[in-house]
């Protein structure tokens, strides 16, 4: 018996040495799919007992890259192009396969195998999270890119005149005649495309009947920002005006900018002059702008509001804390950045994060594309996903409070 147990760790030396100098054994199976998660048992040798879990760990990546392994990806390797400038940072120092493993524990105990340490480790890994990676920096997803995407509602719009520092909306309607006739100019070719508007002028009237509106120049940065934020719109287009008169006819160029009103990330911006007409009205000049160029303009507002948005989720520890964000749990026993992580692993966009960095006080994660829509079919927006995550943490006893700062999700906890 014991000359085949010989014989058979002779063979696996064997076939260790012969994949591309890579000495993994790449005996993997999937013993479970959870999902977000899966479940690998995986052989690995070392020449001491504590290697074993890092070398299975690598023969996982290994053959899960290059080999395949059945039930994953239809048993096709995941990377299909080469590209060692990224694979690399698995094998080598960086280890970069870290944020991906979720456990690993000894399924078949360590033996000694020709001088060395041979045992098989179940490792349990976030798997559609390093799929996505893995498809990002080898252009796998090329294919998937043709699978058309649902359509999102459309979104809703207010349209705003552009004004100068101190000044406010509501005296930019009110002293220019012009831009007045702009922005209604605009709102009605959005109506017009079946896109749901907000009145400004109306909202300016709600605010003041509920007395939330001031007109002086200290105050108008400030309640036109409360305005746009109130609003219900999901983005909001400003409106500038440039007149041409000369003897040969007029001309107007309307300059459009629409912006996400919850971060102010750009999303359009479309210009240019109209042709020359015998005319000076400016509602018949502006009718003619928005003909020529709102059409470009409102394809790109949709084409980003059908994207997924992507946030940056920086996570802090209160001064208050006496714990480590590292060590801390939640009420069910989980770590707590064990406990966000596999949150995120169900609720962002597909399982797509990464993460910069974790240490004792704080955690990055420098991207998350959040999901389109929220659990009612609208839009999401990353208030609404930071109060998601932050809910789901008060459930397991974690006090948190978050703060918005454009598309950065920041997030202190009290440990």
């Amino acid at each position: 018996m014991k000359k085949v147990v010989n014989i058979f760790g002779m063979l696996l030396l064997l076939f260790s040495t012969s994949v591309k100098a890579q000495e993994y054994l790449q005996i993997v199976s999937l013993e479970a799919d959870k999902g977000a998660n899966a479940v690998f048992s995986s052989a690995g040798i070392a020449d001491n007992k504590k290697g074993i879990e890092t070398d299975a760990i690598k023969s996982l990546i290994y053959t899960l890259f290059f080999q395949g392994v059945e039930g994953v990806n239809d048993g096709k390797p995941l990377v299909s192009k080469p590209n060692e400038a990224y694979t690399n940072t698995f094998f080598n120092n960086l280890a970069r396969y870290t944020p991906y493993v979720v456990s690993a524990e000894e399924a078949v105990k360590a033996t000694k195998v020709g001088g060395r340490f041979q045992g098989t480790m179940r490792i349990t890994l976030r798997l559609r999270q390093l799929i996505n990676d893995v498809r990002k920096n080898t252009h796998y997803d090329e294919v998937m890119a043709e699978i058309p995407k649902p359509r999102l509602p459309k979104p809703t719009i207010i349209v705003v005149p552009y004004k100068k520092k101190g000044e406010s909306f509501e005296a930019k309607l009110e002293n220019d005649n012009d831009y007045r006739i702009a922005v209604s100019a605009v709102q009605k070719g959005l109506e017009a495309c079946d896109i749901k508007t907000i009145d400004l002028q109306g909202r300016i009237d709600a605010m003041n009947r509920r007395g939330q509106y001031e007109e002086n120049a200290g105050a108008a940065e400030s309640n036109d920002k409360q305005l746009l934020m109130s609003s219900g719109a999901d983005v909001y287009v400003t409106v500038d005006l440039m007149k041409d008169y000369t003897a040969q006819g007029a001309r107007v160029a309307l300059i459009m900018k629409a912006y996400e009103t919850a971060s102010g990330t750009i999303w359009a911006s479309e210009d240019g002059w109209t042709n020359r007409f015998q005319t000076t009205q400016t509602e018949v000049l502006c009718s003619y702008a928005v003909k020529d160029h709102l059409s470009p303009f409102l394809e790109q507002i949709i084409k980003n509001f059908s994207l997924p948005a992507r946030v940056v989720l920086q996570i802090s520890i209160s001064g208050n804390s006496t714990g480590s964000l590292q060590d801390a749990c939640c009420a069910n026993g989980e770590r707590i950045i064990d406990f966000i992580q596999n949150w995120l692993d169900r609720n962002a966009h597909e399982g797509d994060y990464h993460i910069q960095g974790i240490m004792d006080e704080s955690a990055i994660f420098d991207y998350v594309m959040i999901p389109r829509e929220d659990k009612n079919g609208f839009k999401m927006t990353s208030s609404k996903f930071a109060k998601d995550l932050n809910d789901q943490l008060k459930a397991q006893d974690v006090s948190g409070t978050v703060r918005i700062d454009g598309n950065t999700i920041l997030l202190m906890l009290d440990l």
